[in-house]
């Protein structure tokens, strides 16, 4: 064991390895030996209850690298350039109107509920081409939960309200990421799999980067006084943001993966169908990539954080997170330059789902 790549023992008791050097988290990002599959599921080490933390059901394990790019083939458009900038005024549009139903609610108010929430799910309901958004937005939160049996029940929930609405898309085709991919001949089974990755991969972990944002700069109110008075400091609090917004999460979250064969990382022999975690948080802090990590710098150049992966893992998502962070941090000092926390700090709590950590709530004053 090193430093950077060491023994741990998952929730439930199994064996693993934990990498937390930025260097090896972005070289095994990009490595073909890891894999999110595993060669015999059932004796995966797990990292809870849930499915999503155990070996993943959503390719096969002897196809699963060629699936998973021509899955990323497949989605890739529906992030595009083109898309994200087609995207732009409706997400500055929804933010404005929430933006004044928290004015009209204060002088204080919940600004994960009223603004954070709706704002992500709003947006991954246009781009998937959901319309009833309230009902969507409670499935997706009943995924997200420490009791397996809720958790999955939730999700069968999901499942068959996408597979209705999947249904009357391939009956009326539309441009939205789920029409089109009925239009590519998906099986309604494949579609609502990959649609319940993108909820997962883009619901509460923007919303979360928004919280902690307002957290962090509330912490740091030079900053926040920064971004008020130079707007074009925004693309560098986003990225700081994204680097810092986990950093006090618990070790060791995130999505296991298998080692497809053995192999050595920094002096460590990783033996074939052992679980990896690539702990993003952490690696996010390695004084080798960041001067003074722990600093909050609006300005940090270079910024390589890696929270939405690397190489062949790097999000699709990560496009449309960057477009709602940047027009949220945009408005917020603009439109209320006294906003600051309602609680003290160490008073916020974070709700016990399984995967985000999110807040169960943001009380902010102005």
């Amino acid at each position: 064991m090193t430093e950077r790549v060491r023994r741990i023992r998952t929730p439930l008791g199994d064996a693993a390895w934990l990498v937390t050097g930025h260097a090896e988290v972005r070289r095994l990002y990009a490595d073909r030996r890891l894999g999110r599959t595993h060669p015999d599921p059932a004796s995966a080490a797990r990292f809870g209850d849930h499915q999503l933390l155990s070996a993943s059901e959503l390719y096969s394990h002897e196809h699963e690298h060629e699936e998973h790019m021509a899955m990323r083939a497949l989605l890739q458009p529906f992030f595009s350039g083109r898309r994200m900038a087609a995207l732009g005024e409706p997400v500055r549009a929804l933010l404005a109107e929430l933006l004044d139903e928290l004015t009209a609610a204060g002088p204080g108010a919940d600004l994960h509920a009223m603004v954070s929430a709706p704002l992500s799910v709003r947006t991954l309901c246009a781009l998937l081409g959901v319309p009833d958004r309230d009902r969507f937005r409670d499935l997706v939160d009943g995924m997200d939960v420490g009791d397996r049996a809720r958790a999955d029940a939730a999700q069968a929930e999901l499942a068959g309200y996408l597979g209705g609405l999947i249904e009357r898309k391939r009956l009326a085709p539309d441009d939205s990421l789920l029409g089109g991919l009925c239009a590519a001949g998906l099986s309604t089974e494949d579609i609502a799999g990959i649609a319940t990755m993108v909820l997962f991969a883009g619901y509460d972990s923007t919303a979360v980067m928004i919280d902690s944002g307002v957290v962090l700069l509330s912490r740091h109110r030079e900053q926040w006084e920064l971004l008020r008075a130079v707007p074009a400091a925004v693309p560098g609090a986003v990225e700081e943001i994204l680097r810092l917004a986990d950093a006090e999460e618990p070790e060791g979250a995130g999505f296991p993966r298998y080692a497809r064969e053995s192999f050595e990382v920094d002096g460590v022999m990783i033996e074939r169908g052992e679980a990896v975690l690539l702990d993003v948080a952490r690696a996010n802090l390695d004084e080798r990539a960041f001067a003074e990590p722990l600093r909050f710098d609006l300005g940090r150049l270079p910024n390589p954080q890696l929270s939405f992966g690397h190489g062949p893992w790097h999000c699709l998502g990560a496009p449309l997170a960057r477009l709602q962070l940047t027009e949220v941090f945009t408005a917020l000092p603009a439109r209320f330059p006294g906003l600051r926390l309602g609680i003290p700090d160490g008073e916020l709590a974070r709700a016990g789902g399984t995967f985000t950590g999110r807040m169960r709530g943001l009380p902010v004053v102005w």
